[in-house]
């Protein structure tokens, strides 16, 4: 994945796009971020590990590094992909992978992804995860997620 270099955004006083959305998706988390006084910024500090003035310049609109964008999902739940992407930092080029199938997710180990991994991928957010590992676990059990082929399925009925 290329990086992008860290170019100051807020040219003559203008906010980068991603500053918007990256607030609301922060309220829509819970963090107050109303005014300097409410509390959001410190709470989102201490939730995220970052230092007072990193979440300041963030939620300035001046640029980040990587790491911060890193430390930031991690400690919210944001996928790092939009986080990325929104900043500038990657497109969606960067995260499309060569000759996979549309609508099918490929993991590049191999591996099958745990249900609790998928949920995470997926973006589902905290409160709803449990009720999704049961739901993909029960299709597991049953066959359903073979891949289209409905002879799994079928067989689990008997």
């Amino acid at each position: 994945m290329r990086r992008r270099d860290d170019d100051h955004e807020t040219i003559g006083g203008r906010q980068p796009d991603w500053l918007p959305w990256l607030t609301g998706t922060l309220a829509d988390l819970g963090y107050d971020l109303s005014s300097e006084r409410s509390g959001g910024r410190a709470k989102l500090a201490r939730d995220t590990g970052l230092s007072q003035g990193i979440v300041t310049r963030l939620l300035g609109g001046q640029p980040v590094s990587y790491e911060t964008l890193l430390t930031l999902s991690r400690g919210t739940g944001i996928p790092i992909r939009d986080l990325l992407i929104r900043t500038g930092k990657a497109s969606e080029e960067d995260f499309s992978v060569p000759g996979s199938k549309i609508g099918h997710a490929e993991v590049l180990s191999g591996k099958q992804l745990s249900p609790e991994e998928v949920a995470v991928a997926a973006g589902v957010p905290e409160e709803d995860r449990s009720w999704f590992v049961t739901m993909l676990r029960r299709m597991r059990k049953n066959g359903t997620d073979d891949g289209g082929n409905s002879a799994g399925g079928a067989a689990a009925e008997g």
